[in-house]
């Protein structure tokens, strides 16, 4: 193989790895890019739904299902694992602490 020929597959043999290289990083950082925004938006939507309880069973002192209990603690605990606190804790803690009805418990959605 003379000179040229080796220097050219050289140059080419760099200039796709360093592609493939540059087009990986740009992939993985994307999907993560992507993986960070679902989970904040996961979480948002988690703590609004704490809040909708919240309004509803604490805020305007009404009595509290047992599966609304079930669903605020399913939530908060779906909301803390993605990273929530603060004020999902907060509002999870008064819901649990809301007076349980007495009733047949309903779905309140």
């Amino acid at each position: 193989m003379d000179i040229f020929t080796s220097t050219t597959l050289e140059w080419l043999v760099t200039t796709v790895l360093g592609g493939l290289v540059g087009f990986l990083i740009s992939f993985l950082h994307r999907s993560m890019n992507r993986d960070k925004a679902f989970t904040q938006g996961m979480r948002v939507l988690l703590r609004a739904r704490l809040i909708d309880i919240h309004e509803k069973y604490v805020e305007h002192d009404d009595l509290c299902p047992v599966n609304v209990k079930e669903e605020a603690d399913e939530v908060y605990t779906a909301y803390h694992e993605l990273g929530g606190n603060g004020t999902g804790t907060h509002l999870h803690e008064e819901i649990m602490d809301a007076h349980i009805s007495s009733d047949s418990p309903t779905k309140s959605r």
